[in-house]
This record gives C-alpha cells, sequence and structure tokens, in this order.
C-alpha cells in the first residue's frame, strides 16, 4: 500500500476523545492540549511502578495496526514478555466514568495487539528524552493490566475483532466533518456501554 494514502491515528485520541475534536485537532494541531504537571506526575508514577515490575522490557513502548488505508499508533506503557500494563496515578478519589475510560483504553489496546504483529519499540518521544530505544516481540498469550493508582485489573478481550472494527469505523468517521458529527450524534460517551459486552474486569 502506497504509504502516502495512509491517514495515522492516536489509539488514545480514538478511545478518549469525540470525532469532532479529532477532526479539530487534525486541521488545528496548534489548539491540542499539551502536557501538564499531572502528566508529569504520572509519568514518574509510571516509572516508580516499571522498576518494580519483574521481566521489565522496556516503558513507553509503541505497536501499529493498519488496515483500509487507516494506521492507528498506540503507546504501552510498561512492556514485558508475557504482559502489558497501563498505569494511572490518581491524585484524588476517581469517578466512574474516568475508571471505565482506562478500561476501554486498555481493552482496545489489548485488541490491536493481537490483530498486530507484536513488534514494539519504544516510542520517540520517550527516546528523545533520552531513554535508550529497545524493540522486541511480546508473546501471543500476554496479559494486558491496569494499574489503577494502587489496584491492578485484568483487562480479557472477548472479541478483539469488533473492539478494532468499531475504533477504525471511528477514524474513518473522523477524516470529514459531516461524517464526524453524525458518529458523535450516535456514540458519544457510549463508547463504554456499547463495547463493555466485548471484554472482561477482573480485580487482581
Amino acid at each position: 500500500m502506497n504509504s502516502e494514502i495512509i491517514k495515522t491515528f492516536s489509539a488514545k485520541d480514538l478511545c478518549s476523545r469525540s470525532c469532532m475534536q479529532i477532526k479539530m485537532f487534525a486541521e488545528h494541531p496548534e489548539v491540542r492540549p499539551q502536557p501538564n504537571g499531572n502528566m508529569n506526575n504520572g509519568v514518574s508514577f509510571q516509572h516508580e511502578i516499571a522498576l518494580s515490575t519483574e521481566g521489565l522490557i522496556g516503558e513507553e513502548m509503541r505497536g501499529y495496526y493498519i488496515s483500509d488505508g487507516i494506521c492507528i499508533n498506540f503507546a504501552n506503557d510498561i512492556v514485558c514478555k508475557n504482559k502489558i500494563m497501563e498505569v494511572k496515578s490518581l491524585n484524588r478519589e476517581a469517578e466512574e466514568w474516568y475508571f471505565n475510560s482506562c478500561v476501554l483504553q486498555c481493552a482496545f489496546y489489548s485488541a490491536l495487539l493481537h490483530k498486530s504483529n507484536k513488534k514494539l519499540i519504544t516510542a520517540k518521544f520517550y527516546s528523545d528524552m533520552g531513554n535508550p530505544v529497545i524493540e522486541t516481540t511480546i508473546d501471543n498469550d500476554f496479559m494486558y493490566l491496569l494499574r489503577f493508582g494502587n489496584d491492578t485489573y485484568k483487562i480479557d478481550v472477548t472479541d478483539n475483532d469488533f473492539i478494532v472494527e468499531f475504533f477504525l469505523n471511528k477514524a474513518k468517521a473522523s477524516l470529514e466533518w459531516d461524517t464526524a458529527k453524525e458518529f458523535d450524534k450516535i456514540h458519544k460517551h457510549k463508547e463504554y456501554s456499547e463495547l463493555k459486552d466485548y471484554f472482561i474486569v477482573t480485580k487482581q
């Protein structure tokens, strides 16, 4: 496929922003929110967890999935050969919608990994911070975990195809204003409830 016709999307944007927001940031990147203090605190918390994780290979390791002219990039917080961990630090009691959003992100990333070649490489933004570039291929039967504050949850996806197809359709819809508006009209703030039957969340 000619790489010039591939449209690239962030998996994080697809599962946490509306189609209209994604379209807006694509056309006006200067209005995209910049990293703040909370994000920096989250990176520090993540690094502490990483250093105590048995079998650690690396942090902020990027994968990608390509289909129908769409490339979806996703960066995994903590990577081991047989498990991936997404880390969320909490500075106050979390609301249910935020927990659900984090779970959905993990389910989407896990589904993307299962449907990709499972090869990961250190994300450019992380190597630009002076960290070494690491490449690895994870096991086929990896676990996907969410570290949510002091609690850990295992996310098991029961239909990878359905979840990835949903977000592929969202990516395609965000290419034009009219289709972005229509997708949001149907799905905005409903993605978790629409997809929750396709993954299982188990507290560890």
